[in-house]
């Protein structure tokens, strides 16, 4: 696939790591394995990513992390698409990081922090009601203060490895129009958690609900929730750069199957009507693409008040893409496509639970619309 997406030297050494390590360590049978698991991933695969220093490639030096940007950070989640990995780095290195890196105070959230970066910790986001992709980014959790303790109640909603987490940031609605982040311990009393299987076997996915639960607040209350809108603004860019990695990779297989496949004395993939629908695809996934890493430089360039709108294209068109790119790719493949046995449907089901994650592109129209109007 040809793009106008001009990566570095380094950049192109951090993705040839990253596809080598993951297709080495993840091949379908794997994938397929981990879907029967509790956790749908493994302790000592996690471990060795964190080794890579991926938990902490976004976070700056001066924090205990690796030092590099969003950018890089896309880069390993396009790869980690493409294979469909199933551990919690999105929840944990992406969205629970940068909550901790973004919103929580410097000094009360340093501990969180070189946890999560280290991989000693898998964390998760509570926030925005259900996938992150509520209207309001605080979401419905509501915390209490008593002598100087807090305390969460409230309905979580359907939260990424929530079940696995070993570290609840969460954050939650003070009084009035105030927000605050807090840590919660998973198994404190007062914690609910239920399994909450989707569609997508191959991602985790947890009920979470407070009541009265003991928690630790982690920032000062000063524009936390402007703070939170970028943590979940950057969590859209990280899903939209895995939903490309997977919608590239879908469209690698139907190439590979429609020259395997004969039909009428020769392979379908000579069919002008067949080739016409890759290069559809081919388009769509390119300009997802352009938008990701477009994205990722605006919210690295610090961009201002175009950040979200760019944020918000990025998200909706891979959204499409992935969703069309994945359905088109299951019919491609025939009647084989539509069985249980086949991994083209597995890119089908991630990209359908993807797509309302972290806002659905009828969501992040409507936020483009708004900016254009105001």
């Amino acid at each position: 696939m040809t793009t106008t997406v001009k990566l570095s030297s380094e950049q192109e050494e951090i993705r040839g790591v990253a596809r080598s390590f993951l297709e080495s360590r993840f091949p379908s049978d794997k994938v397929r394995d981990l879907m029967t698991t509790d956790d749908g991933f493994e302790q000592d695969a996690w471990t060795e990513i964190a080794d890579l220093g991926w938990t902490a490639i976004a976070i700056p030096e001066e924090r205990g992390g690796a030092g590099y940007t969003t950018i890089e950070r896309c880069l390993l989640l396009e790869e980690m698409g493409r294979v469909l990995y199933s551990g919690p780095f999105l929840s944990s290195a992406v969205l629970a990081a940068d909550a901790l890196l973004l919103v929580a105070d410097a000094e009360l959230g340093a501990a969180a922090l070189a946890a999560v970066a280290d991989g000693s910790v898998r964390a998760t986001l509570v926030a925005g009601g259900d996938l992150l992709g509520g209207p309001d980014p605080v979401g419905e959790v509501v915390a209490t203060e008593a002598e100087g303790a807090w305390a969460l109640s409230g309905d979580g909603g359907l939260v990424l490895d929530g079940l696995s987490a070993q570290q609840l940031i969460v954050a939650a609605r003070t009084g009035g129009a105030g927000a605050g982040l807090f840590a919660v311990e998973p198994g404190a009393a007062g914690v609910e958690r239920g399994n909450a299987p989707t569609i997508d076997e191959t991602r985790r996915t947890a009920t979470v609900r407070f009541e009265g639960a003991a928690a630790t607040r982690l920032d000062r209350g000063e524009r936390t929730e402007e703070a939170l809108l970028e943590v979940l603004d950057r969590g859209a860019v990280a899903i939209a750069a895995e939903m490309v990695g997977g919608a590239r990779r879908a469209i690698e297989m139907t190439v590979a199957y429609m020259e395997e496949r004969e039909q009428f004395g020769g392979p379908i993939g000579r069919f002008q009507a067949l080739k016409h629908r890759l290069a559809d695809l081919h388009v769509s996934v390119d300009g997802a693409r352009e938008a990701v890493y477009g994205a990722a430089d605006a919210v690295e360039s610090g961009a201002g008040d175009a950040v979200p709108m760019v944020v918000a294209a990025a998200k909706s068109s891979a959204s499409d893409s992935y969703a069309h790119t994945t359905a088109e790719a299951v019919q491609l493949h025939g009647g084989i496509g539509f069985t249980e046995e086949h991994d083209i449907g597995l890119y089908y089901k991630r990209a359908l639970v993807g797509v309302p994650t972290l806002g659905t592109p009828l969501t992040h129209r409507g936020r483009i619309a708004e900016a254009l109007d105001a």
